[in-house]
């Protein structure tokens, strides 16, 4: 027969292995925790922009030398290796200015506090304009994005639903500025959020600067336009006053306008 005190009896006796399990390996645990910490641990020198050059820094007040072992970049492949840096006092420093890949690069390097050889490592960041991205810009994109898209769709919508021929080229001109604006933002996005895809980022820069040199015959034609339209409505206007119907007369200079 088993009773309800058996199970009380067995769950102290479990929860007291447990605790005995943990007293006898904290100082395990304790000891594998200070030794992974510093492993995974880094210090991020910052984000810089794209071709500038980096001031790789270190400090030790009792070291003879500080060396950088190698520099990592953004593709894994390695820069250079054991490079001594500059000592001022207890200030180490080397100019580093092959920055023309953007994203992440890791730097790791080593010197001798108290005679014993110890390594460092720390990143830094390359992007377009020097600049991480953050959730806040990242809200804001996306809201200039909906806002500029909506006014497209719009705009669009006006130019196949209107039937006025002036206000339908004013719609395309509309529209034609609004994806300006479209491409503009997009391209500052992929910089921002998409720095190890420059294809993508090049071509949105290719795309804007094409939409913006098309602005000028844009507008040229557009004003070479309304100068026909102003001689159109002024025949419009000679053909009434002869008593031609207003309609005949709109068909005769060529449709509405």
């Amino acid at each position: 027969m088993k009773y309800k005190g058996d199970d009380l009896y067995n769950m102290e006796l479990s929860n007291n292995n447990i605790k005995r399990y943990l007293n006898k390996n904290k100082l395990i645990i304790l000891t594998f925790l200070l030794l992974i910490l510093p492993i995974v641990s880094a210090t991020v020198l910052g984000s810089f922009k794209n071709g500038e050059c980096v001031t790789l820094i270190q400090t030790c007040g009792n070291c003879s030398y500080a060396n950088i072992s190698t520099i990592i970049y953004p593709n894994s492949s390695i820069a250079f290796s054991n490079v001594e840096m500059t000592k001022d006092g207890t200030y180490y420093n080397y100019s580093f200015c092959d920055t023309s890949s953007n994203g992440v690069y890791i730097v790791a390097g080593f010197g001798d506090p108290d005679a014993t050889v110890e390594t460092w490592t720390y990143d830094f960041q390359i992007t377009p304009n020097g600049q991480v991205a953050s959730v806040g810009s990242a809200i804001l994109y996306i809201g200039l994005l909906a806002v500029l898209l909506f006014f497209l769709g719009l705009s669009i919508y006006s130019f196949v639903t209107f039937e006025n021929l002036l206000n339908r080229v004013g719609m395309f001109g509309l529209s034609y500025l609004l994806l300006i604006a479209i491409t503009f933002i997009g391209w500052n996005m992929a910089s921002d959020f998409l720095i190890s895809s420059p294809f993508l980022i090049e071509m949105m820069r290719i795309l804007f600067f094409v939409l913006i040199i098309g602005v000028f015959p844009l507008f040229i034609g557009a004003f070479a336009w309304y100068v026909i339209m102003l001689f159109k409505i002024k025949e419009i206007e000679r053909m009434i006053n002869k008593g031609i119907p207003y309609d005949e007369a709109e068909k005769r200079a060529g449709g509405k306008y």
